[in-house]
């Protein structure tokens, strides 16, 4: 089974748990959970103004009506996974009403991935829910929120699915609830494609929602986001993608929704263009709330996954210029551990290598060298070095084979395999650096690199080799495209079609296109194995 929303949700839960001072000892002490009621009492909202497109009502206790969207507002942007669109919605409304018990139980949820940077925020969110959830004045529905948040962060996610669990039984009018007790049942689907007993109820709640809400954008979203690393994507799940953008056309996160869903179904051109109007909307908001880009993590995916997309639809130039321009942004040193600075450090500055090194039509080493990213300044989580160590290797390999030195080939395993020994030690760092989803990608990567590199070394038993790199592939999440922007098999198509196996290349073509459906860099090598068949 496959479990990477928990995997990340309770990653980002003890990651905020050691973040937390000294200071935060008595909220961090098992708290008293409220006894909650079978029937909840009616809570009747204040006057408040009209909401955003696909934003669903839900009572927000606060005497200050133009807090309430703002909560509303970021709840969706949080089942959405916009944290700090979320994060800036919840403390818009803090600064309108001080004492709403839902802003600072959003602040909380929406800084649990952020850096040391929010600490002092976080801190203070957590001391004033605590309060105000002990305080019988507030409404018990709001304090069952806050009781569902300390046991996520005190007891993990499987105590935490009773808690929400309770939450969306005892109000079931409450439009967010099931959507939460959602994400945490997810477990993803087994090695036959066959979706777990969580994954098939977290899509009946989410069903049920949305037969009373169709225009809930959180709702259809996560309908959608069950299906993200299904085997086979089917056209409903596409469809829906595309009424999450139809339900709010200027949410950033809906089209880079439908963009992941077209990668995943091959419409690698209909994909770029939905990151690159994800990228668009990004720009647009870090503009107009004035925030900096190592806090626009969102931007960071959007354009990463745009520049694999085009790679994939053998647009390599296309792909090169937009890998280069996203590889470029400057680092701030203000945020060294923010959302945007990660994916900067692990995934964008070492993008423009990786596409090409993986390009069939291998450009001259001088140019990937002068691609590649100057060393990272101090300050900045230095275990993203290894990234680029592996890499140096990989490229050194790749080159050396070209030029038939087989015994340099053997010297860059030997070191590839040396980095990877050091890197795998490094998993406490990882975690001290906010880093461990992309350090798990950056030993993934290393190893189909160590495997492909194998293949090199004996090109007779490539298969042998390969079939490991290949049986190790995971099929691209939301947040992310595939470490490699293509199937393990086309390597191993190639290596058949150098060999004369056309049949056996063919084969390995077609079991690619199942993994990465029109891949144009697949789709040439099975043309000229066909052809040299005949």
């Amino acid at each position: 089974m496959q479990f990477p929303f928990n995997r990340v949700f309770l990653a980002a839960a003890c990651g905020l748990c050691a973040a937390l001072s000294a200071n935060a000892a008595p909220w961090l002490d098992r708290p008293v959970l409220n006894a909650w009621k079978k029937e909840a009492a009616a809570v009747h909202p204040a006057q408040a103004p009209p909401l955003p497109p696909g934003v669903e009502m839900m009572a927000v206790c606060t005497s200050f009506p133009a807090a309430q969207p703002l909560v509303l507002e970021g709840m969706t942007h949080l089942l959405t996974f916009g944290d700090m669109k979320a994060y800036r919605k919840f403390s818009a409304a803090l600064k309108l009403d001080p004492d709403c018990l839902m802003a600072h139980w959003g602040v909380c949820m929406s800084l649990m991935a952020a850096g040391p940077e929010f600490q002092k925020e976080r801190v203070e969110s957590m001391k004033s829910m605590k309060e105000l959830a002990l305080h019988p004045a507030f409404p018990e529905h709001e304090r069952a929120y806050a009781d569902a948040l300390a046991v996520l962060l005190m007891d993990g996610p499987e105590e935490a699915r009773k808690a929400w669990k309770t939450l969306y039984e005892t109000w079931p009018r409450d439009p967010y609830a099931p959507l939460f007790y959602a994400m945490l049942l997810r477990d993803g689907f087994d090695d036959r494609g066959k979706p777990g007993e969580g994954q098939e109820e977290a899509v009946r709640i989410v069903d049920e929602v949305l037969k009373k809400r169709p225009g809930s954008q959180a709702a259809l979203f996560m309908r959608a986001l069950l299906d993200e690393v299904a085997p086979v994507i089917p056209p409903e799940t596409v469809e829906t993608a595309r009424r999450a953008v139809a339900a709010n056309p200027q949410s950033s996160s809906a089209h880079h929704l439908l963009g992941h869903f077209l990668f995943r179904t091959g419409d690698y051109r209909g994909a770029s263009a939905a990151f690159k109007k994800s990228e668009d909307l990004c720009i647009d908001w870090e503009k107009s709330e004035k925030v900096p880009r190592a806090l626009n993590d969102a931007y960071f995916r959007s354009a990463i996954y745009r520049a694999v997309s085009e790679f994939c639809a053998g647009r390599y130039k296309e792909a090169d210029r937009i890998a280069s321009a996203v590889a470029s942004v400057p680092l701030d040193k203000e945020y060294p551990l923010a959302p945007g600075t990660l994916l900067q450090i692990w995934e964008a500055r070492n993008l423009p290598v990786r596409l090409m090194l993986a390009n069939p039509d291998l450009p001259r080493q001088e140019y990937v060298l002068k691609a590649s990213p100057a060393p990272l300044p101090k300050g900045f989580p230095d275990l993203s070095n290894g990234m680029m160590a592996m890499l140096t290797q990989y490229m050194g390999a790749k080159y050396s084979s070209q030029q038939g030195g087989a015994a340099a080939v053997s010297a860059r395993f030997d070191k590839l395999s040396g980095i990877i020994r050091l890197l795998m030690d490094g998993a406490a760092t990882a975690r001290q650096q906010m880093s461990l989803s992309y350090w798990v990608r950056s030993l993934q990567l290393g190893n189909a690199y160590a495997m492909e590199i194998r293949a090199m070394m004996f090109p007779e038993s490539a298969n042998i080799w390969l079939s490991n790199a290949i049986r190790d592939q995971r099929f691209a999440s939301l947040l992310l495209p595939p470490v490699l922007p293509y199937p393990e098999e086309w390597i191993l198509a190639r290596a058949c079609l150098k060999a004369g196996k056309h049949k056996e290349s063919l084969e390995m073509c077609e079991q690619g296109l199942k993994r990465f459906p029109n891949h144009a860099g697949v789709l040439e090598t099975m043309k000229k194995a066909r052809a040299a068949a005949k």
